[in-house]
């Protein structure tokens, strides 16, 4: 028989995989799972860490350094997701509103996407500053150029775009620092 205590603590724990499922600001990076997508994308790492399995610890070390050096790049980026998460429902609800307001639901959708990218851009210029990833701003204005779009706009809305692009910019400088620290003769051998 079940405790009610280990039910309840179970069933918290789903909801908490729930919540980071629907608003990204309520989920959380774990350092081992980023160390497996590392190792499934970047063949010559896995390779490094199949010949010697201590340069696992060596990754994860790198891991946790990069989370605590880019903590606030990816809790402002779970935060634009989950901000474009919320604005969008009002997007999409004006938008299916649109037959029965006479044009005055779109004007809402665009006047939701502006209000939207007030924090959004903010965040683009801290993420650029703190990470030096230029190239991601003209990428997020051209997906908030289609934002624009009725409906499509705001299901683009729905991805995890900023997120995304945070955990790809860790993982690389990641890969890049653990790379020059196994030494200039093994990173030419497994590069």
């Amino acid at each position: 028989m079940v405790s009610k205590k280990l039910k309840a603590k179970y069933s918290a724990g789903r909801l908490k995989q729930a919540a980071g499922k629907i608003l990204p600001m309520f989920s959380r990076d774990n350092p081992s799972d980023l160390v497996n997508e590392i190792l499934r994308e970047d063949e010559s790492i896995r390779l490094a860490i199949v010949e010697n399995p201590k340069y696992r610890e060596l990754l994860e070390k790198e891991i946790v350094s990069a989370f605590k050096k880019y903590k606030n790049v990816i809790r402002g980026a779970r935060v634009i997701d989950s901000w474009d998460r919320v604005s969008s429902v009002l997007g999409l609800a004006s938008d299916a509103a649109a037959p029965f307001t006479a044009g005055l639901s779109s004007l809402i959708s665009a006047g939701e996407e502006v209000v939207e990218g007030i924090p959004k851009g903010i965040y683009a210029i801290y993420y650029g500053i703190k990470t030096g990833d230029w190239k991601a701003l003209p990428k997020w204005a051209l997906y908030e150029g289609a934002s624009f779009i009725p409906v499509v706009g705001d299901a683009i809305d729905m991805t995890n775009v900023y997120i995304t692009r945070a955990r790809k910019m860790t993982k690389e400088k990641v890969k890049k620092k653990f790379r020059k620290n196994l030494g200039p003769g093994l990173e030419k051998r497994i590069a």
